[in-house]
């Protein structure tokens, strides 16, 4: 009954609209929106897949009967605007692409449907798909004599609410442990967030929990936040992608931290954050420790950050995915923070560090991007520990199926904690070799790649793409890597495969089945292997 009259309510809420104001073809229509306010917000909530499509069959029918579409309610939360609220088209952008940050949001489109001269308003209607959210966990595996298996799932959109719920169990040689998640991303309709996750391993329990309130949009004026978790994990060394040492290391965190943005009447965002942070970290010996392990090291701190960001969004496709819109500031930001380690609050020692950011993306020509960003951090120790590093990614779009990427990663440091070395290998990186082929204090990386859109989709579930790429990168160690470890050469690697994009999922994950070859005289890599891995990128 209570359907029904929702419906009826809709129905004449659309003649009215049909009768008073007039259907317009985007949200650029309007010269000036001064004084224009919004008269009424309308909701178009699309299932996973359109029963329409031609390709579908049971199986869609299905998926959409099982899932819960985002409640209206929920989208709404997002809102930047009201009804009643004067007309300010940059709140619908900004909440489009508030939208599409959501995993359970596979796209958003937020855009005036109707103006009504009568009263100098408008309509504005917010769509949104929905991605399938419910993943299921089941691992099997065995190799060299070692089996591992896990078995769970992971909801995104728990019965339409937008909150996520994770239970898993897991289990390998060394441990078992079940891992339980809860994420709310919008509580009480307020734009706070909470985690509560817990795990339970045999040898040792992990927890996580967070109350935060983010600076949600360009435009707040505040943000506020607690973390408080530990993680108990082991470490490997590697040489030439084997082992040779492992240690546990286990890291206790918490922080507070409020924010505040300055100058409200610009059109640039100033903010300032203070924060007080205790980091406690241990190591112990397990199983597989051969030699000796790092010293212990707390790195409590109290700390103050600027940020500083032009707002200049755009929205791009086949950057780092393809098929799906991606949002990209061409704006400068910059992050600098100043803080202390204090005694006081734990540290070991009394040090000053600073750390320093910047990010800026560019549009060269129509077809030609370039995206980059540089960090600096610095920490005052007796001996001085430094980590410089930069990114540059040329997306060359040479027609709407075919571009050409290059992309340039340099990394200097100096007397870095042993624990966090800098590896080069594995599917982000160097793509022939096996993850942590090398590590060290400092490296560069060189990669071309070409890639190939199409418009194949299997059963509306997988995109396909295709890339050739060859891959060149080097690590410096540092003097105790040079005792343990016997080759530091260039690397060099080449490699071709398909691309199969997860289109309709939360987790948006992308599927590389490669083969590769890398160009080295090592014997254990001198032939073409397959690699097939999952990551988020192209």
């Amino acid at each position: 009954m209570k359907r029904l009259v929702s419906t009826a309510v809709m129905l004449l809420f659309a003649q009215q609209v049909a009768a008073d104001c007039q259907a317009v073809a985007d949200n650029h229509f309007l010269v000036d929106e001064q004084g224009i306010t919004i008269e009424a917000i309308t909701y178009n909530s699309h299932n996973v897949f359109d029963l329409k499509d031609e390709s579908t069959f049971w199986l869609h029918r299905f998926a959409n009967y099982t899932h819960k579409v985002t409640r209206e309610g929920v989208v709404e939360d997002d809102l930047l605007f009201h009804t009643g609220t004067p007309l300010v088209r940059a709140d619908l952008a900004e909440t489009e692409r508030l939208l599409r940050s959501r995993r359970y949001i596979r796209e958003a489109e937020v855009r005036i449907s109707h103006y009504c001269a009568a009263s100098n308003s408008v309509i504005v209607n917010v769509a949104t798909w929905d991605n399938w959210s419910l993943l299921p966990t089941i691992d099997f595996s065995s190799e060299g004599g070692r089996s591992k298996s896990a078995l769970g799932f992971e909801e995104d959109n728990l019965l339409g609410s937008g909150n996520r719920l994770s239970l898993e169990y897991k289990r390998d040689s060394e441990r078992t442990g079940v891992n339980f998640v809860f994420f709310s991303p919008n509580m009480f309709s307020s734009f706070w967030n909470s985690t509560a996750a817990y795990s339970k391993n045999s040898d040792g329990n992990n927890y996580q929990l967070s109350l935060n309130r983010p600076f949600y949009r360009l435009s707040s004026p505040w943000a506020l936040g607690f973390d408080l978790d530990r993680v108990s994990e082991d470490v490997t060394e590697y040489d030439a992608g084997e082992e040779y040492n492992s240690f546990q290391r286990q890291r206790n965190h918490a922080k507070a931290e409020f924010g505040y943005r300055l100058d409200t009447n610009s059109h640039n965002i100033h903010r300032l954050k203070l924060a007080v942070e205790s980091e406690n970290v241990k190591f112990f010996a397990n199983a597989e420790t051969m030699l000796d392990f790092p010293e212990n090291r707390n790195l409590s701190s109290v700390w103050l950050e600027y940020e500083g960001i032009q707002a200049n969004y755009r929205k791009l496709f086949n950057i780092n995915s393809f098929n799906r819109t991606e949002d990209f500031n061409f704006g400068w930001q910059l992050n600098a923070r100043l803080g202390t380690y204090n005694k006081g609050l734990g540290a070991d020692r009394d040090a000053l560090f600073w750390q320093v950011s910047t990010n800026k993306n560019w549009q060269l020509s129509p077809d030609l991007y370039l995206l980059a960003d540089l960090s600096w951090l610095q920490r005052q120790f007796d001996q001085p520990q430094y980590l410089l590093s930069t990114h540059w990614k040329l997306v060359k779009h040479l027609n709407e199926y075919n571009s050409i990427v290059a992309k340039l990663t340099l990394d200097k440091g100096k007397n870095l904690f042993r624990d966090e070395p800098l590896y080069i290998g594995g599917d982000e990186q160097l793509r022939a070799y096996p993850n942590y082929f090398q590590s060290g204090e400092s490296r560069a990386m060189l990669s071309a790649e070409y890639r190939r859109y199409t418009d194949w989709s299997l059963w509306q579930l997988l995109d396909v793409a295709f890339a050739g790429y060859i891959d060149a990168g080097k690590v410096w160690q540092s003097d105790e890597q040079d005792a343990n470890t016997l080759d530091s050469s260039t690397l060099v690697g080449i490699g071709a495969g398909i691309r199969l994009l997860s289109n309709h999922s939360s987790r948006g994950t992308m599927i590389h089945l490669d083969l590769t070859r890398a160009l080295t005289d090592n014997d254990n890599l001198s032939g073409v292997e397959v690699r097939i891995t999952a990551t988020k990128s192209f």
